[in-house]
């Protein structure tokens, strides 16, 4: 089992795995950047079902993370709209995630 939560970071969610094709993984994310802003941008592309943003033991960014589509159609709406971009003053890398968690 895993120790409590510590530094105000919330635990991982419950939820059943992607479908294939469905997550996205995402590098160049602005350390600034949340999951709300994630969701935000991608939203315009697809339904966003979930946006995991990775981090460092004391909460900051690690700059990378995955989004959840509904679809595998949304995903590659995003891919094609998002894929090579700036945002945020950083060039973004979205591909379909290797290995879905």
């Amino acid at each position: 089992r895993r120790s409590p939560v510590r530094g105000g970071r919330s635990p991982p969610r419950q939820t059943s795995p992607p479908r294939a094709g469905c997550q996205l993984f995402v590098a160049g994310f602005n350390f600034i950047a949340n999951e709300r802003d994630v969701t935000h941008k991608f939203g315009k592309y697809g339904r966003v079902k979930d946006v995991r943003i990775v981090r460092g033991n004391m909460g900051e960014s690690k700059g990378f993370g995955f989004v959840d589509m509904e679809t595998p159609e949304d995903a590659k709406e995003v891919i094609r709209n998002m894929n090579q971009v700036e945002w945020n003053g950083r060039k973004l890398l979205v591909e379909i995630a290797k290995r879905p968690r």
